[in-house]
């Protein structure tokens, strides 16, 4: 399953937005409070199987008589979903240019829109609707299990037992009747307490083990079944993954979160949407960089092979994981105006740029404004002038303003200045003035809204330093170029 457009309205901080995030593997970024999270908060809301309550911050404003509106149309869809016995009937079609047609042609791909409604009453109503007329059938949290959406949390426990819906569940064998061989599986273990006789267990215990060390786990003795001291009951969920004789809901949130996320990776074959909110908490730079590979090259293979591919989208703030995605990867995140909630996803025109970007300066693409410079001697000039800047701005530093800095390498710089434009940031493009803009480069950066700023005179950075220094700084620049 990947998603491929998803509509939200008046739900949270966003009033209106519609993306249509055109990759199996998304990763999205931008400043704080731009709605990332909230973008993956309507996706969880729609397709996970959990029952999800409401109150009224949830609504835009607070204002519980708008109704909250989102819908997410998800197609690479299982036989299983557009069979006559399923949802056939609901079937839709999306166009090669990325358009819903209710009457699907020939050539469209095969999807399906699922679509949430919360009213004043805080009740929550999930329907399959299509536009054209049929009935909006209700879907309920089992129906919503078969577009296999499912959000990591590291922080969340219930993952790493045996309980309802967890993906050791799942790993187990998700049938019809898994609910009566697990509670037969807990009076096993309740009377013998010997998990590893249960061989759907132990099998699911060794499977995680194994992908959990590809993703880049610390493991010490081994993964099995252990019995959950302090759970009663005919519960599935005291049955709990153990590392040797520890187990793993008491170890430390980075090894949660890869351990979750390694056994939601076996499960990509099948064509799963799994959403990541900040990819690189409680990971180490090396463990950011082995998940993030292991994700993306899971994907690779499936496409290879033919297979349902699935979709990852993630948020991240790490510049280590921005760079390790890759500019083709990214969507940038953004409010049109502080006060109208509505929001935009951009994606970058220029691929070869960014990605030159990402390998030297991917942390600009964290700020709220960027300032361009022709090349590395305009950035040592900009950083040299940050030192003054925080005495002179009543304490605060510049990057409080959101401003970072990024070099435009020599003949690039405009280029770059427009592919980030491109993307929604403001931009200003500081170059010396020694060679002349181009008359397309110039058309280029009035259309794009870019302010130039460079010298009044035909002259380079290096000779407008010296022309302002005086005769002592001169003589100072001269014996510290001496003394190195």
């Amino acid at each position: 399953m990947q998603i491929r457009q998803l509509d939200v309205c008046c739900f949270r901080g966003i009033k209106s937005l519609r993306w249509s995030p055109s990759s199996p593997f998304s990763c999205v970024i931008g400043a704080g409070d731009s709605r990332k999270s909230t973008i993956l908060d309507a996706i969880e809301a729609v397709l996970s199987t959990r029952w999800i309550r409401f109150s009224e911050s949830d609504y835009l404003n607070c204002d519980t008589q708008q109704s909250i509106e989102i819908r997410v149309t998800v197609g690479e869809l299982s036989s299983t979903l557009i069979s006559d016995e399923r949802f056939g009937f609901h079937i839709r079609g999306w166009t090669s240019s990325g358009e819903i047609r209710d009457e699907p042609a020939e050539d469209d791909e095969p999807v399906l829109t699922v679509q949430l409604v919360v009213d004043a009453t805080q009740e929550p109503v999930w329907t399959l609707v299509c536009d054209r007329s049929i009935e909006a059938r209700i879907l309920s949290n089992r129906d919503r299990l078969k577009f296999g959406c499912i959000r990591l949390s590291g922080g969340d426990a219930k993952q790493l037992s045996w309980g309802q819906g967890s993906i050791l569940s799942r790993l187990t064998g998700d049938t019809e009747d898994a609910a009566t061989q697990l509670a037969a599986a807990y009076r096993v273990a309740r009377d013998s307490s010997n998990l590893q006789k249960i061989p759907s267990l132990a099998s699911a215990a060794t499977f995680a083990e194994k992908h959990a060390r590809e993703m880049g786990a610390y493991i010490n003795r081994g993964y099995a079944p252990g019995l959950e001291l302090g759970n009663s009951g005919a519960s599935t969920s005291a049955i709990g993954l153990y590392d040797g004789h520890a187990p793993l809901k008491l170890a430390g949130s980075g090894t949660r979160r890869l351990v979750t996320l390694a056994m939601q990776k076996s499960l990509i074959i099948d064509g799963a949407i799994i959403i990541i909110d900040e990819v690189e908490l409680g990971l180490e730079p090396h463990r950011i960089l082995g998940a993030i590979s292991q994700l993306k090259g899971d994907q690779n293979y499936a496409l290879s092979k033919e297979s349902p591919i699935g979709q990852i989208i993630l948020t991240t703030h790490s510049d280590i994981a921005l760079a390790e995605c890759g500019a083709e990867t990214v969507h940038v995140c953004r409010l049109t105006s502080p006060t109208s909630c509505l929001i935009e996803l951009y994606r970058t025109q220029n691929v070869d740029l960014i990605n030159a970007l990402l390998r030297h300066t991917p942390r600009a693409l964290f700020s709220t404004r960027i300032l361009v410079t022709e090349g590395m001697t305009e950035v040592g000039l900009f950083l040299g002038l940050r030192q003054y800047w925080t005495d002179r701005h009543e304490n605060i530093p510049i990057e409080h303003k959101g401003v970072s800095i990024a070099d435009g390498n020599g003949s690039q710089a405009v280029e770059m200045s427009v592919a980030l434009s491109s993307l929604g940031f403001p931009v200003a493009l500081f170059r010396d003035s020694d060679v002349a803009l181009k008359v397309e480069e110039q058309t280029k950066l009035i259309e794009c809204k870019i302010k130039v700023i460079e010298y009044d005179d035909p002259i380079s950075t290096e000779q407008a330093i010296y022309l302002a220094a005086s005769d002592d700084h001169i003589q100072s620049i001269i014996d510290h170029a001496r003394n190195e």
